[in-house]
């Protein structure tokens, strides 16, 4: 009897020991994994053209626009945003920004989290640009500079929000810039393959050999914060832009924002 008594305590520890091992309870604090997301609206896509592109309908079009994201976890009020449009004429003259009436729009709409929003031109191809809305003006006979959004390649958009200490206003209120692309304070080039002094005015893309004509520009997704300090945003070495290659226009992901 004794015996057998020693053999159940010895079983009995055997089995406590290794259930002991086993633990199948839930955390009283689970673990939730960090969100990861823009801490504010972005630019994240534009494209610019001089020469023409030829859509699935035949039309030729130059397809101007500039796409923002939306990559934070709450919805946007866009009437809290601008757009500002700047053209440059030469190299050297460098100047701060300027928002004249005619080259800003302030925008309107809630803007989800995780969406895109897209202002077109409207001299863009409807059937190739999905925009959510239009500005600027349509003729291309006089090929002003100065009319948004006519983006051959010298002219410098930004993205600004309303703030009472802000710098610019634009229609009595004050904004801020908090992101842009391109920059009247920056030092551009001068091409001499054309005939058009004006196309030949172009900001290089700072880790290529690229410029700011005819190509489509996306935000790179390790950005997750706007930049209005262009020279940053465009640093050698680490720009925060991938280029399409010249003429080679990527229309197929607009108002569409993906990971490049």
């Amino acid at each position: 009897m004794k015996r057998n008594s020693i053999i159940y305590i010895l079983a009995l520890f055997m089995l406590t020991a290794c259930s002991s091992k086993l633990d199948f309870t839930t955390p009283s604090t689970p673990v939730t994994p960090p969100v990861v997301g823009n801490t504010e609206l972005i630019i994240s896509e534009l494209s610019t053209a001089i020469n023409t592109y030829t859509g699935p309908n035949g039309l030729k079009s130059r397809n101007h626009y500039v796409e923002l994201w939306n990559g934070t976890t709450k919805s946007i009020d866009l009437s809290n945003y601008a757009i500002g449009y700047q053209a440059v004429t030469d190299t050297n003259t460098l100047s701060v920004w300027k928002f004249q009436t005619s080259n800003f729009f302030i925008l309107k709409g809630i803007l989800s989290a995780s969406k895109a929003y897209v202002i077109g031109s409207p001299i863009a191809d409807t059937a190739v640009i999905k925009s959510d809305t239009l500005w600027g003006t349509s003729s291309t006979a006089s090929a002003d500079a100065s009319s948004p959004l006519q983006l051959s390649g010298n002219s410098a958009i930004a993205l600004l929000k309303k703030d009472a200490t802000g710098s610019y206003s634009l229609g009595g209120v004050n904004f801020k810039i908090v992101d842009v692309f391109c920059s009247p304070s920056v030092a551009r080039l001068a091409f001499t393959g054309t005939q058009s002094s004006r196309n030949n005015i172009y900001w290089a893309i700072g880790d290529t050999t690229t410029d700011t004509r005819n190509r489509t520009f996306k935000r790179k997704s390790t950005v997750t914060s706007p930049q209005p300090d262009w020279s940053i945003s465009n640093a050698i070495g680490n720009s925060q832009w991938e280029v399409s290659g010249d003429k080679k226009w990527d229309f197929t992901n607009v108002g569409i924002f993906t990971i490049h």
